[in-house]
């Protein structure tokens, strides 16, 4: 047996020692929205003060306590007459992309933009000569103009179209207004391939934020490193489609990877094995966790005691997976509504562990099922967190409630799939594993767009309740 753990490493600690943050510049006036726009992508609840004239300071790296997977310098916008600004981001800029570690350099650049009025002008001369030269300034970082407060667009928009105008007009001159009003000026000022969004931090824009976020990680991925891009998938608590999509690929960069006849895991124990894995997945959804909960030894216990089960309640799910577990979690919070009762999740027994979970790994058909079930239970209990508690702390209560909601939509089918898949364990085996863990967690996913309105369904979650294990 294999006495040290740390040469299993996990592959998301590997990333995060070339990447532990992502690095990103904001810019923008005072007032133009870009504190609660990084409170929004990033689901941070502390204060990102938007300073006066004269105070900010661009070299200042602010990383909040309760998601340090991102970085923040803030500069002031670029106005008219004040070259001085304009040249303290030019010269940080030219020295973060000198640095030789990605950690160090920016990885990419928000430049907030207040929609003009319909006699205003959207770019302040200063901004205006950033644009221009913004390839020879940024290189390959990902410049982003973002057009915030569509909302108050929209329905300044709206009100001056008055109700005589019907729906499809109504949307024609939303975007022939933007285009007028940004795009078109934008494009003359900084070419025809400028990356843009326009945002708004209402809760029913969040779609907007999720845009933003998207094409954030896309550039940076093709033009920065795959690193920092996974770095922005883990630090941003907006898009659980990228956060499906982060687990997935880091699962398969090693431990998800041939399982049937991995040697990776050789001499170590199952519950070493396991807890490899995952470590590798809570990584990725980066939950505001400042009692480690989803990393104890009790939680893993939860997860582990009906692994081998295949006789499990099973529970007919009539709708899709998101809808099936706001359905089975408005059924737990019911019945929590009177007085506070503990919910109760047996952990597994100390006999029933050592049975197995201390055995050294072996191939076998039995071991890699359980591999497969345990990847796959846990980024379903890891999606159904993300509905509960996307700002955290996390707790023990919601943590039972989002096993709970699991148990009563389709863990039983997700079991029965696993349990009945047939896999050669013989080396050259292919990749049948990996196949059926993705597809299971894909039919078992929770779509990007429905995210704020199962949230809605589901109703207010008491975070600050806990309990017990």
């Amino acid at each position: 047996m294999i006495d040290d753990i740390r040469q299993l490493q996990s592959t998301s600690s590997s990333i995060l020692e070339i990447c532990p943050r992502f690095r990103l510049l904001v810019i923008g006036k005072t007032g133009v929205g870009k504190s609660s726009l990084i409170q929004q992508a990033f689901k941070i609840n502390e204060h990102i003060s938007e300073h006066k004239r004269g105070e900010a300071d661009i070299d200042r790296e602010f990383i909040a306590e309760e998601n340090e997977r991102f970085v923040l310098h803030d500069s002031q916008g670029f106005e008219a007459g004040d070259s001085m600004i304009f040249k303290t981001a030019k010269d940080f800029i030219d020295r973060r992309r000198k640095e030789p570690k990605l950690q160090d350099k920016i990885h990419a650049v928000w430049l907030c933009l207040s929609i003009p009025h319909a006699d205003g002008r959207l770019l302040e001369s200063g901004v205006e000569e950033f644009l221009k030269l913004r390839k020879e300034i940024l290189g390959n970082i990902p410049l982003i103009a973002v057009f915030t407060k569509h909302d108050i667009f929209v329905d300044k928009l709206e009100y001056d179209a008055g109700e005589s105008c019907d729906e499809v007009t109504l949307e024609d001159l939303k975007v022939n207004t933007l285009e007028k009003l940004c795009i078109q000026p934008l494009k003359e000022a900084a070419g025809s391939d400028i990356l843009h969004a326009t945002v708004s931090t209402n809760e029913e824009y969040e779609r907007t934020i999720r845009q933003l976020v998207d094409l954030t990680t896309t550039n940076v991925e093709k033009y920065v490193a795959s690193e920092a891009a996974l770095a922005m998938m883990i630090a941003q608590r907006v898009d659980i489609g990228l956060k499906l999509k982060a687990s997935i690929a880091i699962g398969e960069k090693r431990y998800w990877r041939g399982l049937a006849s991995s040697m990776n895991f050789t001499g170590f124990t199952m519950l070493d094995c396991l807890s490899v894995i995952h470590k590798d997945i809570i990584d990725v959804w980066n939950f505001n966790d400042p009692h480690c909960h989803l990393a104890s030894d009790q939680f893993k216990a939860l997860i582990l005691k009906d692994l081998d089960k295949v006789d499990l309640p099973h529970t007919a799910q009539a709708f899709e997976f998101g809808l099936s577990v706001v359905a089975t979690i408005a059924s737990i919070l019911s019945s929590l509504s009177g007085p506070l009762l503990p919910i109760v999740v047996p952990i597994a027994t100390g006999v029933v562990l050592a049975k197995w979970v201390y055995d050294t790994y072996q191939r076998t058909n039995i071991v890699l099922r359980r591999i497969m079930t345990y990847i796959v239970d846990l980024t379903c209990i890891m999606q159904i967190l993300f509905l509960l508690a996307p700002t955290g702390p996390i707790s023990r209560h919601v943590i039972k409630i989002a096993i709970k909601g699991y148990e009563g939509t389709c863990k039983s089918d997700v079991h029965s799939a696993i349990q009945s898949h047939c896999v050669s364990v013989t080396r050259g085996g292919g990749d049948d594993a990996l196949e059926k863990i993705v597809r299971l967690i894909k039919d078992h996913s929770i779509k990007a767009e429905d995210v704020q309105n199962l949230r809605t369904k589901i109703g207010h979650v008491d975070l600050q309740v806990d309990e017990e294990w």
